[in-house]
Order: C-alpha cells, then sequence, then structure tokens
C-alpha cells in the first residue's frame, strides 16, 4: 500500500500566521507537532516510510524534508508550481505504477485533523481492500452533525458492496459548499455527507479516469513519466509542470466518473480549515471564548483568540476572531473566517509583500 500526502496547499486562511514560506501544514496548528508530521504518524501503522509520497510546493522543500526526515529523500516530490490537486494526483499515481503496477494508493491532504485515529485506519484498511477487489474510486464521507457551509457534500445512493461490518455506497452526486438553508436541508433529507477530500483507489484506475476525463492534463503528464526517478526529472517538471492543467480531482474526475464509491468516515474529522473551525478544537473559558496564550475576556463571548506574545484583553465584543502573530493583527467577525485569504491579494497591491 502507498500514501500520497498533498502538502502544496498555500494556507491562506490562517494568515497571518501562516505565511507564504511557512503555510499551515507546516505550522503546529493543533499540536506540538507540525499538521504534516501528525499526518504522516496518522498512516504508519498502515504504510511504512518507503512507501509514503509527499507531494510539497518546491519553495518548502528544505522545511518539508526538514521535519519528515524518517521518509527517503526520493519520496518527497516538489512541484515548480501549485497545478491543483488532479495533477498532483496524477504525478503520483505514475510513480506509484512505475513502482507497483498494482499498487493501491491512499490520498489524503497534509492538513486534517483526526480524532479516533485507530478507527480512521481501520476505515482506511477496508477501503483499501474494496479497491483491491474492483476497480473503483474510493472516497470517505463524514457523517454530518450540523449544517455546515464550510463543506462540500456527497450525495449517496444505494449500497453496493459490503465488506464485513462496513457498507460502501454509489455516489449520486457532489454539491459544492452550500448556504446554510440547503445546508440544512441536506440534514433533514439524509444520504448526505461531508466531502473529507481522502481517496483510495489503485494508481492505474484513477490514471485510466485521468486518461478519459481529462485528456490533456494526462498528456501532459505522460511527458513526465520517462524522466520519474531519473537525474533529469527536476529539469522536466521545470518545463512540463506549469502547462498542465490546473483542476481539482472533484472537478475534474469524482464529479464524472461512474465507478465512484463512499465508505462513511465516523473517525472525528475536522479539515481545518478556518481560524474558526481550529476553534472547535481549542479550549474555552466559561463564555466560549476559545483561545491559546493569554486572554482577559469582559463582557466578551463566542471570540477566537490567538495570541501567543502578548496579552490579549477583549472588552464588551462578541463572535470575533482575533490573532497575533507579532508582526501582524488580523480582526474580524467570526463569519467571515473563510474570507481571510481576500486579504492577501489587497497586501499584494499596496506593496506589502513583507507581510505574505
Amino acid at each position: 500500500m502507498h500514501a500520497v500526502i498533498m502538502a502544496g496547499g498555500k494556507g491562506t486562511r490562517f494568515w497571518p500566521r501562516s505565511r507564504e514560506k511557512r503555510p499551515k501544514q507546516l505550522l503546529n496548528i493543533t499540536g506540538s507537532r507540525s499538521m504534516l508530521q501528525q499526518t504522516v504518524a496518522r498512516i504508519r501503522e498502515l504504510v511504512s516510510p518507503q512507501y509514503i509520497l509527499i507531494i510539497a510546493g518546491k519553495s518548502h522543500g528544505r522545511e518539508v524534508r526538514a521535519q519528515l526526515e524518517q521518509l527517503p529523500a526520493e519520496n518527497i516530490i516538489l512541484e515548480p508550481v501549485g497545478r491543483n490537486t488532479a495533477a498532483c494526483i496524477g504525478l503520483a499515481a505514475l510513480l506509484v505504477r512505475k513502482r507497483d503496477r498494482d499498487g493501491v494508493m491512499l490520498v489524503m491532504p497534509a492538513d486534517h485533523l483526526i480524532v479516533d485515529e485507530a478507527l480512521f485506519v481501520k476505515t482506511l484498511k477496508r477501503a483499501a481492500e474494496a479497491a483491491l477487489l474492483k476497480d473503483v474510486l474510493i472516497t470517505i464521507g463524514i457523517r454530518p452533525t450540523a449544517p455546515e457551509t464550510g463543506y462540500g457534500y456527497i450525495e449517496v445512493g444505494e449500497p453496493k458492496l459490503r465488506l464485513g461490518n462496513d457498507q460502501l455506497y454509489t455516489v449520486k452526486s457532489f454539491h459544492e459548499k452550500p448556504n446554510r438553508e440547503r445546508a440544512a436541508e441536506y440534514l433533514r433529507q439524509g444520504g448526505f455527507f461531508w466531502n473529507s477530500g481522502i481517496f483510495i483507489w489503485k494508481a492505474r484506475t484513477i490514471l485510466e479516469a485521468l486518461q478519459l476525463y481529462l485528456p490533456d492534463l494526462y498528456a501532459g503528464l505522460q511527458k513526465l513519466e520517462p524522466a520519474l526517478e531519473s537525474a533529469d526529472f527536476d529539469q522536466r517538471m521545470a518545463a512540463v509542470y506549469p502547462d498542465l492543467q490546473s483542476i481539482s480531482i472533484d472537478y475534474g474526475v469524482m464529479e464524472k466518473a461512474r465507478n465512484v464509491l463512499m465508505i462513511p468516515g465516523d473517525f472525528g474529522w475536522n479539515d481545518v480549515g478556518s481560524w474558526a473551525a481550529v476553534a472547535q478544537l481549542w479550549p474555552r473559558d466559561e463564555n466560549h471564548n476559545a483561545f491559546q496564550g493569554t486572554l482577559v475576556a469582559v463582557e466578551a463571548k463566542q471570540n477566537v483568540v490567538y495570541s501567543k506574545q502578548r496579552l490579549c484583553v477583549l472588552l464588551g465584543v462578541d463572535d470575533l476572531i482575533v490573532v497575533d502573530s507579532g508582526d501582524a493583527l488580523l480582526v474580524c467577525p467570526k463569519n467571515r473566517a473563510q474570507d481571510v485569504g481576500k486579504v492577501l491579494e489587497l497586501l499584494r497591491q499596496k506593496g506589502l509583500e513583507q507581510y505574505l
């Protein structure tokens, strides 16, 4: 079994802690280790280091290697530019297929939180078993606990495959992030799951899907295949990768394919997609202020505060996000947590690149 960890994100919604040189996945957002380190440790029971691949941005190569010294250097693949998840996954699939013709791939982001790691591993094992049995594309759906608007949704159909106590379902459709009313309707209707962005399939199965649904991207990837694990691989990547189609695996393949199955995940999952999301994991005071650092709150409730370097005092304010990174301070309403990334373009326009 092979694991592919996608570590190329920019983490813009975690500004000002997350920066271009050190994005969210390289930070210790939810513990003493970075999110990338936690992700690798989580799957070590399933996959030994020689079968773990990391796809990351070229500018983060040194930091990724420093954090993951246990992995072979050749298993850290660096993208010269980001080209979304379809290109990233396709490149990894080529490498897995070269090493192992019928290899099964676990594909996951580097920046998710899993509460019950034992159940997570059990679910992955079951999904891998299904991927060995059939040429299918398997995704993990998270049973929703609230009408969340920050997640995409998967609508499932009939049960398709049963393995032990686990049931895999056909996928009827994928839905983009809904508004609150629609999300509430999904929960009332039933049969909807949060889209975790975690996938399991044979390398050759996903490559066949890329060839069918994204032929231009597949043709571009074919130009890289002869250089895999060769001395001129980096040079070939620099020449070819920037011209690849930039599209997500969801848009490009999963929404079109007819051999998609979903297995439910009940292991406690959080995509840690914003300051509001990560605050669910932090300590709270008696007024439900979530915080990291030293906080004094007077007639203030439901706030999210990160202030490790100095005392933060809140007086008479509710539902704010306050993040102090030392050289920059973010203050915004909690319901605008998903929009923090919009600030970065304005900083660039104003010539304030040192804060990016």
